[in-house]
């Protein structure tokens, strides 16, 4: 069997191949935003310079040219909060998640939206995932704790967290153009 996810084409026995949706698109929002009027969506292409902070904030190679965030709106149309989707690869396929960010850029909440990895599922667990709550862009991400078993899908979900902190604190609240 082939699946083609992007640009990455992946193969895989019947008995390799699993996919276990935890929240679908609807249900992360009535999670990341309870009580919220209504909800923004905000695509941004990302200039160069843009990219070369998250860069910095990373220590890494940065290739996104586009990121989009959802925003929950109180009912005066202020923002009570940010969640982007991401994708990072595990082992071998996309682990799709979601980060709700705080308005001061400090992480939220971090959920498994869909899992397709046979092994480090664990990852889903708020043992796990609550490591990353109250961070921000300055923390480094060097103490989140290991799951035996699981070592690649929480490299997976650490590097995730972080790069869409990065990008939060780059495009909302630095404000670099």
């Amino acid at each position: 069997m082939i699946f083609v996810f992007g640009s990455t084409l992946l193969s895989a026995s019947e008995d390799e191949w699993r996919e276990d949706v935890y929240l679908t698109k609807k249900e992360a929002f009535a999670l990341a935003f309870p009580g919220a009027e209504k909800i923004k969506k905000e695509k941004k292409w990302l200039t160069d310079t843009q990219r070369e902070a998250i860069r910095k904030i990373l220590g890494k190679e940065y290739k996104e040219r586009r990121v989009t965030y959802y925003f929950g709106l109180n009912g005066e149309s202020q923002p009570i909060g940010a969640m982007v989707i991401g994708n990072e690869i595990g082992r071998s396929y996309p682990i799709t998640f979601m980060v709700v960010i705080n308005p001061d850029g400090t992480v939220k909440d971090v959920e498994i939206m869909v899992y397709r990895e046979s092994h480090g599922w664990e990852v889903r667990f708020e043992s796990f995932l609550s490591q990353f709550f109250g961070r921000d862009a300055g923390d480094r991400f060097d103490n989140i704790n290991n799951i035996t078993g699981a070592t690649l899908s929480v490299r997976s979900m650490t590097r995730g967290v972080k790069k869409a902190v990065a990008e939060f604190q780059v495009i909302f609240i630095d404000k670099v153009k």
